[in-house]
């Protein structure tokens, strides 16, 4: 019989065997991670170097990526379908369904779209939220080089999205204030993000909100021309005009 396995990247990169968690040092965990992204697909040895030093190679850098492998198998058992496989063109991890949170995630995330073209708004928003608290942290935590650092950027990109389409769907159905309290931490976390701060001015605006809905334009403003030099994008600056003249047109809720 073999041991069931789960594989977490949304967060501190995790790998649970049975009931245990294993403990991997930072290269054991930067692997996984890297091999987890591509799951049951052979990765190379130069792409393992290129993640896990860049050019600052270890002496024989192909004996010490035998090495890791080695013991990363050996933490993760050598039983199929749970193997660390070695390939002709590399290495694959094999994974099944469900065992990796990233999957889990996206297929929640595709149900939910399903659900939000159908107008099942309420339902989509329940798949929105399931896929949202399998993240438990900064995605890829415990690794390091500039690959992984690209991966866990393009993750918290697909992250964010996932919270603004969600808070798109809560404005729709009338659930104003649990907008505002998602939108408003997304936007103190990321204070030049401008879909995040023009969705939180629409959820101020339908709560009624105007003074606040236009003190998030002002601040987004501020922010934008401090760090980067920029103007707001033309739609903000539309959607400024719009509160201010009373012409947005009032969200109906869906069901």
């Amino acid at each position: 019989m073999t041991s069931s396995v789960v594989y977490q990247v949304l967060g501190v990169v995790e790998v649970r065997v049975g009931a245990n968690w294993l403990r991997l040092n930072g290269k054991q965990r930067s692997l996984a991670a890297l091999l987890l992204l591509r799951a049951n697909q052979s990765v190379s040895v130069p792409r393992i170097m290129d993640a896990l030093w860049g050019k600052a190679l270890p002496a024989s850098p192909d004996m010490r990526v035998r090495t890791l492998i080695s013991e990363l198998r050996k933490k993760l058992g050598d039983t199929p379908p749970h193997s660390l496989l070695t390939r002709p063109s590399g290495y694959t991890l094999r994974v099944t369904s469900g065992e990796l949170d990233l999957d889990r995630f996206t297929a929640r995330v595709d149900q939910a779209h399903r659900f939000a073209t159908e107008q099942q708004t309420q339902r989509a928003i329940s798949e929105y939220d399931t896929a949202l608290d399998l993240w438990h942290g900064t995605a890829l935590g415990g690794t390091s080089g500039a690959l992984l650092e690209a991966e866990a950027a393009r993750l918290e990109e697909l992250r964010l999205r996932t919270h603004e389409e969600c808070s798109e769907l809560l404005i729709a159905a009338g659930r104003h204030s649990e907008a505002i309290s998602r939108l408003g931490a997304l936007a103190a976390d990321h204070p030049v993000r401008e879909q995040t701060h023009a969705l939180l001015m629409r959820a101020y605006h339908h709560a009624g909100h105007r003074s606040e809905a236009l003190h998030v334009y002002h601040s987004l403003r501020r922010n934008l021309v401090a760090e980067l030099g920029l103007e707001p994008m033309h739609s903000l600056r539309i959607l400024q005009q719009q509160i201010l003249t009373g012409a947005l047109a009032p969200a109906w809720p869906h069901r």
